[in-house]
C-alpha cells in the first residue's frame, strides 16, 4: 500500500471528521516516501481541528495517532470517561488537553497499549471495560469487541468502512487524501 493508501486505509474516518480518533502503524520505508505530504496535509487538515500525529518511529515502524478535536472533546468531557481515565491516572482536573498528551506519552514511550485507548478511539465506555476486564461475552467482533448496544456498534462499523471505501476510491483515480476527505465531508453535510 502506497503512503495515501495507508493514511486513508487507517483513518479516514477520523480525518472525515466522523470517528474521534484512529491509531495505526505503517513501515518506516512508507512514512519516508510521504514524510513531505504528511507536512502539507497537517497543515490543511489542522484548518478543520484534526491532527496527525506521528509518535513513535523505530527502524521498522512508525505509530500514528490520528483525531478530530471537536469529537476527541466531546469524548473526553464525558463525566464517566473523566472518572474511568482519572482512575487510570489521567490529569482530566487540567481539561482535554492534558489528557490527550498524557494518552500520546504513554503511547510513545510504553511497550504495550494501554487498554483505555479504546475510549479515545471512540469505543463505548462500557465495552472498553468489559474488554479491559477480559469479559468473554462479546456480541460482536469487528473494529472493537461489542458486549453491548449492538445495533448501534453495527451502524458505526458501516459508517466507517463506507468512507474508508468511499475515500480510497477517490485515491486509487488519484484525488489527493485532502481532497478525497473534503469530497467524503461534502457528501455529509460537514
Amino acid at each position: 500500500m502506497s503512503f495515501d493508501e495507508t493514511i486513508i486505509h487507517c483513518s479516514a474516518p477520523a480525518l472525515c471528521g466522523i470517528k474521534p480518533a484512529s491509531l495505526f502503524s505503517m513501515n518506516s520505508e512508507c512514512y519516508d516516501t510521504g514524510r513531505r505530504k504528511l507536512s502539507e496535509w497537517r497543515g490543511v487538515f489542522a484548518k478543520s481541528g484534526r491532527y496527525l500525529v506521528p509518535l513513535r518511529k523505530s527502524d521498522a515502524m512508525v505509530l500514528f495517532f490520528v483525531f478530530d478535536k471537536i469529537l476527541l472533546d466531546g469524548v473526553l468531557g464525558n463525566a464517566r470517561t473523566e472518572s474511568y481515565l482519572k482512575e487510570k491516572g489521567y490529569p482530566v482536573e487540567r481539561g482535554s488537553g492534558a489528557v490527550l498528551a498524557e494518552l500520546l506519552h504513554r503511547l510513545a514511550f510504553q511497550e504495550s497499549f494501554p487498554h483505555e485507548v479504546g475510549v479515545f478511539l471512540g469505543y463505548p465506555l462500557g465495552d472498553v471495560i468489559a474488554f479491559e476486564r477480559g469479559e468473554k461475552n462479546c456480541k460482536l467482533a469487528g473494529l472493537w469487541k461489542v458486549y453491548g448496544g449492538e445495533k448501534e456498534a453495527k451502524r458505526k462499523m458501516a459508517l466507517y468502512k463506507s468512507c474508508t471505501e468511499f475515500c480510497a476510491e477517490l485515491i486509487r483515480s488519484g484525488v489527493s487524501v485532502p481532497a478525497s476527505v473534503q469530497k467524503f465531508t461534502g457528501t455529509q453535510g460537514k
